[in-house]
């Protein structure tokens, strides 16, 4: 069976991907205003900055709770998330814009995406543009959603942009592999990148010695996992190696808490994990497929799909990401693979798995970004 990448916590997985996660009973109440972060960057090609702040809700008193906030003139994009503590079901029962558009009714492109309207467990968001199709329109936005305790918003403003810089913090654990041996696949990751008009900047990895993070589960809502990913920084994308995973969870090479995650906001959705024992080979680490994963994941984290899904009935609703259907697949298993895929799309970052191993050793990588990829990476709410 091929390790897959990632396995996202949302109801629209097919159960191939679901994680089993705990559905407690929601409980009422407001949220208030009470933080603000904000952070900005002074270029030669422009100048933004994002703002996350807490929006006081309204208690509408039939299960819902209502609240607005104002996106203004020189907004870029904004993410708007809601917070379940006991890792029950969240998600917006709507989200209108100043037009009075809800962009999360049935009819809009983002209804079978976002984990905002279908959803999720502890942590669910809308971003803005998740698609070419929307835009962070100046004036009063308003949503609803279901009980929660509390819900952010983290609003860019400043110039369009045509470049992007990203704020990468990686850490390690476990005591097999050092900070060192990762460096080389962190250097493939700048690259691919680079390469597709993202510039990053990685910060020293930290090494995180506390044995119980050597081996954590894939669900984000698991307690270890939890306390591993809010220590992540709250103004970079934060990558975790970690050794190795539970022997009774299915082996995958990494896995984004979200798509998006929780962009600068610190709680259990602020990072990706990519698991090292899954990359080794013999006593090393395959540099290249490393690299790939972890570009892959904090792709998800920033809020690209995958461009097919292993069924190949499934897509990104992106315009101009290569599709590879059903009726490629040759071996009969009802999926969808990376050599089946060769010419459509398999060489995409964001395709749903890795070639073979002997694809790989051919030279076979996962790099490649379309124009629209690109273009959320560059709205993206914490870019520079």
């Amino acid at each position: 069976m091929k390790i897959i990448f990632d396995i996202i916590c949302y109801f629209f997985c097919s159960s191939l991907f679901l994680i089993s996660c705990s559905n407690n009973d929601s409980s009422s109440g407001s949220s208030s205003s009470s933080e603000t972060t904000s952070s900005s960057d002074n270029s030669t090609n422009s100048t933004s900055s994002y703002l996350v702040s807490e929006i006081t809700q309204t208690n509408e008193g039939d299960g819902y709770l209502s609240g607005s906030f104002e996106v203004p003139s020189n907004g870029i994009s904004f993410m708007l998330s809601t917070f379940m503590d006991n890792n029950s079901a969240v998600g917006f029962y709507s989200l209108t814009d100043p037009d009075g558009i809800n962009i999360l009714n049935s009819s809009s492109a983002l209804y079978s995406y976002s984990s905002g309207s279908l959803g999720a467990y502890g942590f669910a968001s809308v971003l803005v543009p998740h698609t070419t199709n929307f835009s962070a329109k100046a004036g009063t936005w308003t949503f609803k959603n279901y009980n929660n305790d509390r819900v952010k918003l983290n609003v860019r403003t400043g110039s369009t942009p045509s470049t992007a810089t990203f704020s990468v913090q990686a850490y390690i654990t476990g005591t097999t592999w050092s900070a060192n041996d990762i460096a080389s696949a962190l250097s493939v990751m700048s690259n691919i990148f680079n390469t597709n008009g993202i510039t990053l900047s990685l910060k020293e990895t930290i090494t995180i010695s506390d044995g119980q993070y050597a081996t954590i589960s894939s669900s984000f809502t698991d307690s270890t996992t939890s306390a591993l990913i809010s220590q992540g920084s709250e103004d970079s994308v934060n990558l975790f190696f970690v050794e190795d995973q539970p022997s009774s969870e299915t082996a995958i090479l990494g896995v984004s808490s979200g798509i998006p995650g929780a962009m600068a906001i610190a709680s259990s959705w602020n990072g990706v994990i990519n698991y090292l024992s899954a990359h080794a080979i013999g006593s090393s680490l395959s540099s290249q497929l490393l690299g790939e994963t972890a570009a892959h994941e904090m792709g998800h984290w920033l809020g690209l799909f995958h461009t097919t899904e292993s069924t190949g009935d499934s897509f990104d609703p992106l315009s101009d990401t290569a599709q590879c259907p059903l009726s490629l697949d040759q071996d009969s298993d009802d999926k969808v693979n990376a050599e089946e895929c060769n010419g459509y799309g398999a060489d995409n970052l964001m395709f749903w798995t890795t070639w073979s191993a002997s694809s790989q050793a051919a030279g076979k990588t996962q790099e490649n970004l379309s124009s629209e990829q690109q273009y959320i990476l560059k709205y993206s709410p914490i870019a520079k």
